[in-house]
């Protein structure tokens, strides 16, 4: 399905106050991600900067305003942008969140979750094809965290999402982390919705640490992975050809061995002997 991507191997949301340690870690970290937003509309010397990071490092474009589940195709311009970035950096693969970030006359600037209902399900399947038909490379859609469930669904997110990926030949960007802070919070099975998911569509993983914020486990990236957390990725790694691990850590920055050291660690999991795969198996 997905064979022909490269493993990366286990990567680095890559950060500009961390860009010194990043560098001189490049042994360490196989790969980084960086946030589309911030090139789009990027200065000459902004740019050059990140293509020198392509000197040392593959580079995954991921982006937060794409906003797949508004009902109006993605902007022409913003795409056109997009395309062009994801060919100066070269990446194999990009991706953007299973969310909407604005209305047609309102920019939220939020991670905003969807209603899992038809109506949205064919807006959503509308805009990947649009995406994907302007791209020449492969779409991987995330998960997101949301703190509570949207009335008037018409189906189960496990659902929803499969739905999408199978219906418009996305890949998944399997975010563990969203998973168990919504279970957490919503009060769900965390395997049983990853086993409710086409498992084999995942190209890549996000790791993250949250913290407790008024009774709310929130996902800040700015804590330690959570053991549970690393579970739920030795999980997926038994079920999945997963191309890449990435770790988001975005405030609250420990000694940067500890990043490191949280990369090592998703790389020796990555390198684990597994069982032959078949895809999600309970």
């Amino acid at each position: 399905m997905f064979d022909d991507l490269p493993e990366l191997g286990a990567g680095l949301g890559y950060r500009m106050p961390l860009h010194e340690q990043t560098m001189a870690a490049d042994d360490e970290i196989d790969f980084l991600e960086i946030i589309s937003d911030q090139y789009l509309y990027a200065a000459p010397d902004k740019m050059d900067r990140l293509l020198a990071l392509r000197e040392r490092f593959p580079l995954i474009p991921h982006g937060v305003g794409l906003s797949i589940g508004t009902d109006v195709l993605p902007d022409p311009n913003y795409l056109s942008r997009l395309a062009t970035l994801v060919e100066r950096t070269g990446a194999p693969w990009f991706s953007d969140h299973l969310s909407f970030t604005r209305t047609p006359e309102t920019n939220i600037d939020q991670l905003t979750p969807l209603w899992f209902t038809e109506e949205s399900l064919r807006i959503v399947c509308r805009n990947v094809k649009e995406v994907t038909s302007r791209i020449d490379a492969s779409f991987l859609l995330e998960n997101i965290t949301y703190y509570a469930e949207l009335p008037g669904g018409e189906m189960s997110e496990a659902e929803f999402t499969s739905r999408v990926l199978e219906e418009t030949g996305a890949g998944l960007l399997l975010d563990v982390n969203n998973v168990w802070v919504n279970s957490v919070n919503l009060g769900f099975d965390p395997y049983e919705f990853l086993d409710a998911i086409p498992l084999e569509r995942t190209v890549q993983i996000h790791i993250a640490g949250g913290k407790e914020i008024g009774g709310m486990l929130v996902d800040t990236h700015s804590e330690p992975v959570d053991e549970e957390v690393w579970k739920l990725l030795d999980h997926v790694l038994d079920r999945a050809p997963v191309k890449a691990v990435l770790l988001e850590w975005d405030q609250g920055w420990p000694e940067f061995g500890e990043i490191v050291e949280h990369v090592r660690r998703a790389r020796d999991l990555m390198r684990r002997e597994r069982p032959v795969r078949g895809g999600a198996c309970a």
